[in-house]
């Protein structure tokens, strides 16, 4: 009887932990367009994660060391089937397991996004099936927000792949630790033929800014003040930004607009 007892109490106490884990991973956030590796709305996914594919690299979801860097480890699609035109703009868009896709509650400025204040979010580029990136656009403050799209342009002397990765990576700004975040989409660019098929030198040399990983420094990037719920957006300089293919600028550049946009605001505030 004792015995029959001690084995209900475990797996109650292994479904409430399973529970648990389900729920915290639910508190992040990730892309879901460009459809990524992983995601339960890929069709062509090769594996469906449905308990971590929100949750940042190396936070042991799912047992173990968890996602891993790159692409959280997820497999290559089984088939590649979203096609971009090099000099095309994509909106890229955010959500969770709660908010963001078909049947789920509708967000309000005061839901709980879990975006974590903010942070810097990189976009990038594989053309080597994720052994090497480069970064083409960056958005920082305020992203990832699911209330906006966040535009990014992919540069007009693109060489043409069949299977190449569009990345997007997140070190948020607040929350109990630093963490990295990936998400990884296979894609299809149609650009320049006869370019060799590897990434423009000015792309390739600007790497991703690694970091609260194995090896890596730890690092809360800058964010905003809205913490978890609706933010400004994007900011206009950036937009613009990468709307031009500038790489997103230099770090140094973009926080210094950020916070003079961030003084400004709180500016009007007060008057």
């Amino acid at each position: 009887m004792a015995r029959s007892l001690n084995s209900k109490c475990r797996l109650f106490l292994g479904t409430l932990l399973a529970l648990m884990c389900i729920a915290l991973t639910n508190a992040h956030i990730s892309m879901i367009y460009p459809l990524p590796r992983g995601h339960p709305f890929n069709p062509n996914t090769g594996f469906v994660d449905y308990n971590c594919r929100d949750a940042p690299l190396y936070d042991g979801c799912g047992g173990g060391i968890g996602k891993t860097f790159p692409c959280g480890g997820y497999p290559p699609d089984k088939q590649v089937v979203q096609s971009f035109n090099a000099g095309q703009v994509i909106n890229v868009r955010f959500g969770n397991a709660q908010f963001g896709s078909p049947g789920q509650p509708q967000l309000t400025p005061s839901s709980n996004q879990a975006r974590h204040a903010g942070g810097l979010c990189e976009f990038s580029l594989s053309y080597d099936q994720g052994r090497t990136f480069g970064v083409f656009a960056r958005y920082h403050g305020s992203c990832p927000d699911m209330y906006y799209d966040w535009p990014v342009k992919l540069p007009d002397n693109l060489p043409s792949c069949e299977s190449c990765i569009f990345g997007w990576s997140w070190i948020n700004a607040a929350a109990t630790q630093a963490e990295f975040y990936m998400g990884c989409a296979d894609i299809k660019i149609v650009g320049k033929s006869g370019a060799g098929g590897v990434l423009p030198p000015e792309i390739a040399n600007t790497p991703l800014r690694l970091a609260n990983m194995p090896g890596q420094s730890y690092y809360h990037a800058p964010g905003d003040q809205f913490g978890n719920t609706k933010s400004n957006g994007p900011n206009p300089a950036e937009i613009e930004a990468n709307l031009h293919s500038a790489t997103g600028g230099p770090d140094s550049s973009f926080q210094a607009m950020y916070y003079k946009r961030k003084r400004s605001a709180r500016t009007r505030r007060g008057n």
